[in-house]
């Protein structure tokens, strides 16, 4: 399923124009993990969705009960230049923008694989980095262009939402890999991995705890 941006360009070249700064993150100690849609998800937006789990922003940061992550199979079918126009390397990208989610849905959120990036960027797990900061998507723009992907909107959940929705069967729980997280055929992604959900869910740390038996 590919979503239009076309609303939030706007939104988004004044928030390069402006260089606001987005609040800093913080990450759970934890290790990183996907959420893969079971076949069984009952809800729309989230059906057969992957989604890459990211820093809750400090403005949350008080609520430590809250869990981030964008979708990542979700390509919208618009170049990143069209959504970067002041970003010439771009053109030469093929590179969709993507849907991350239903919150949020015109604040952009840029994942890098690579060296670290300078200004505000937390790093994932591996060689893989996300911001929200403004001026640091911008700088990575001109030097990493061809190793980004541009995520639009994100979910989001209290713990014991997400947790409920884990025990319900709802969600595969299953390692972060930057190798899926920047697929190359992202469209196809989320058959690859439910194929073998259940039996990395069985071996994976649960991320509330020890995996039920």
């Amino acid at each position: 399923m590919r979503r239009s941006v076309a609303i939030v360009i706007g939104l988004l070249a004044a928030l390069i124009a402006t260089s606001r700064p987005v609040a800093a993150a913080s990450m759970p100690d934890e290790k990183p993990y996907f959420l893969v849609a079971t076949p069984e998800m009952g809800d729309p937006v989230f059906r057969q969705s992957v989604i890459m789990m990211v820093p809750v922003d400090a403005e949350f940061a008080a609520a430590s009960h809250l869990r981030a992550g964008v979708i990542i199979n979700e390509p919208t079918g618009t170049a990143a230049h069209e959504v970067f126009p002041h970003f010439p390397a771009l053109k030469d990208d093929p590179t969709s923008a993507y849907y991350g989610g239903p919150v949020d849905d015109g604040r952009p959120t840029l994942a890098l694989r690579g060296s670290a990036p300078s200004g505000k960027a937390t790093q994932l797990f591996g060689d893989v980095y996300v911001s929200t900061d403004a001026d640091t998507i911008a700088q990575i723009l001109k030097v990493h262009p061809a190793n980004v992907r541009i995520f639009f909107g994100r979910a989001q959940w209290l713990d014991e939402q997400l947790h409920y929705e884990i025990m319900e069967g709802a969600w595969y729980v299953m390692p972060a890999d930057a190798d899926q997280a920047f697929s190359a055929d992202p469209t196809h992604l989320w058959h690859k991995l439910v194929e073998r959900g259940q039996l990395q869910e069985a071996h994976y740390l649960f991320p509330f705890g020890d995996t039920p038996r």
